[in-house]
C-alpha cells in the first residue's frame, strides 16, 4: 500500500474524502442532542437522520444512472461548497435554541436541511469512489479502496470524540467545527487533477474477464449483508447516545468515545482488507461478523457497565468494516461504469442506515429503548437465512456457479 502515497491526486481526493467525513461525523455526534435538547422525541431523532438517509437514497437511484455523465472535480467542488452553507444553517439553527417565531419549528428546519445533507452527499461519495476505482481491478482496487476506507474512517474514529467534548461546553461548537471541515473539503478537492486515463497498475491485477464465477453470488449476498448491517448502524448512530444519556446516565462524551471506538475498529479492518487480497470469496470471515454483529446488541441489552458498552461498540465497528469492504469490492469488480456502480452501494446504505433511524425511534418511543437492538438482532438473523437462500438459488440456476471445489475457509482465488 506503500506505492499509493505516491499518487498525489489520490491523496488529494483522500484528504477531501477526510475533511467532508469529520463534519459529517461532527453534525451526526451532536444532533440526537440538540433534538433532544429543543424538546423532540426519539422518534424525531430518527427523523432528522431518515430525511438525510432517505433522500440520499433517492438521489443515488438517480445518480447510479446519470453519475458518470458529469466531470467528477466539479462535482466534488459543487458538494463541497454546499455542503459549507448547511451546516451555517445547522449552526443558526442550534443558536436560536426553542424559538419556534421565525417560519418553522427548530426540529422541522433540522429535518429539511439534513435532507440538503443527504442531497449533497448522494453526488459526493459516488462520485469520490467512482474516479478513486477507475482502472483498477482485483488486489490494486482491494488496496485503493482500503487506502479511502482507512482515510475517512480516521475521521470518523477522531471526530466523535472531539465532538463529544465540544458538546460538553457547548452544542455550538461542535456544528462551527464542521463548518470549518467543509471549507477544508473544498480547498482539498480544489487541489485535484482531472481524472488520469492511463491509471497506475501493479502485477497482480485481476482483469475483469478472469473475475471468479462466484462474483455473482458474493455481490448478492453481499447486498444483503450490507442492508441489513446498515440498519443495526442506522439504530447505533440515532439511538445509541439516546440510550447512554437518558438510561445509562452517561456523559454525551462517553457517546462520543462509543464511536470514535466504533470507528477505530473500522479502519483497523480497512487497513488490514485494503493490504491483502486473501479474503476474496470466502464465506467464513463474512459469515462470522454478521453473527458477530447480533452479538454486540445483545451485549447492549444485557450489560449496564461502560467497558462492555464500549467493547460492544468496539466488535460492531470490526463487524460492518467487514460486510461494507466486501461489497464495495464484490459490487465494481468487473465493472466499468465506476461512478454509478458505487451508486448503487450508498444507495444500499442509506437505505438501511434510514430504515435503522427511523425504526429505531419509533420503537424506542413505543416500547422503550432496548427495543431497537432486538429488532437489529431479528434483522441480521432474517439476512443470514436470506443469503443461504441466495447463495444456493443463484447456484442452482448456473447463473453464477463454480465447479471449484471451495469450503469455508478456502477461496478459489
Amino acid at each position: 500500500m506503500r506505492q499509493l502515497f505516491k499518487d498525489k491526486n489520490l491523496l488529494q481526493l483522500c484528504m477531501a474524502t477526510f475533511f467532508m467525513s469529520a463534519c459529517l461525523q461532527l453534525i451526526a455526534v451532536v444532533l440526537p442532542f440538540i433534538v433532544k435538547a429543543i424538546g423532540g422525541s426519539d422518534t424525531e431523532v430518527g427523523l432528522c437522520f431518515m430525511s438525510q438517509m432517505g433522500v440520499y437514497v433517492i438521489f443515488c437511484i438517480i445518480n447510479s444512472k446519470i453519475i458518470d455523465r458529469f466531470k467528477p472535480k466539479k462535482v466534488l467542488l459543487v458538494g463541497a461548497i454546499v455542503q459549507i452553507f448547511i451546516s451555517l444553517g445547522i449552526l443558526m439553527v442550534v443558536w436560536q435554541g426553542n424559538n419556534n417565531s421565525i417560519f418553522l419549528s427548530p426540529i422541522t428546519r433540522l429535518i429539511i436541511l439534513m435532507a440538503m445533507v443527504g442531497v449533497v452527499t448522494a453526488f459526493f461519495w459516488p462520485v469520490m469512489m467512482g474516479w478513486i476505482s477507475t482502472g483498477h481491478e482485483g488486489a490494486e482496487l482491494t488496496k485503493r479502496f482500503g487506502f479511502y476506507n482507512v482515510t475517512w474512517g480516521m475521521a470518523n474514529m477522531i471526530l466523535p470524540i472531539v465532538g463529544g467534548y465540544l458538546m460538553v461546553v457547548n452544542y455550538l461548537w461542535p456544528i462551527a467545527a464542521a463548518v470549518i471541515m467543509a471549507a477544508i473539503c473544498y480547498a482539498a478537492a480544489a487541489a485535484t487533477k482531472c481524472i488520469s486515463e492511463k491509471p497506475i497498475s501493479l502485477e497482480n491485477n485481476t482483469p475483469a474477464e478472469k473475475m471468479p464465477q462466484e462474483n455473482r453470488q458474493f455481490l448478492w449476498m453481499s447486498r444483503a449483508a450490507l442492508l441489513a448491517a446498515f440498519i443495526c448502524v442506522g439504530v447505533f448512530r440515532s439511538q445509541l447516545g439516546i440510550l447512554y444519556k437518558f438510561q445509562l446516565n452517561f456523559s454525551e462524551a462517553v457517546y462520543g468515545w462509543s464511536v470514535s471506538l466504533m470507528c477505530l475498529f473500522n479502519v483497523v479492518v480497512f487497513w488490514l482488507m485494503g493490504r491483502s487480497h486473501y479474503w476474496h470469496y470466502k464465506k467464513g470471515l463474512f459469515a462470522i461478523s454478521q453473527a458477530s454483529l447480533v452479538v454486540c446488541m445483545v451485549m447492549i441489552i444485557l450489560f449496564k457497565g461502560i467497558f462492555v458498552q464500549l467493547l460492544a461498540a468496539g466488535l460492531a465497528g470490526i463487524c460492518y468494516g467487514v460486510v461494507y469492504s466486501s461489497h464495495q469490492y464484490y459490487g465494481v469488480s468487473g465493472g466499468k461504469k465506476r461512478s454509478g456502480l458505487m451508486a448503487v452501494h450508498e444507495t444500499i446504505i442509506g437505505a438501511g442506515f434510514a430504515t435503522g433511524a427511523l425504526l429505531g425511534g419509533i420503537l424506542s418511543d413505543a416500547f422503550g429503548r432496548y427495543s431497537p437492538y432486538w429488532f437489529g438482532c431479528a434483522v441480521m438473523v432474517a439476512a443470514g437465512l436470506i443469503q443461504i437462500s441466495l447463495w444456493f438459488l443463484i447456484g442452482k440456476y448456473g447463473q453464477s456457479s463454480s465447479k471449484a471445489n471451495t469450503s469455508v475457509l478456502t477461496s478459489p482465488t
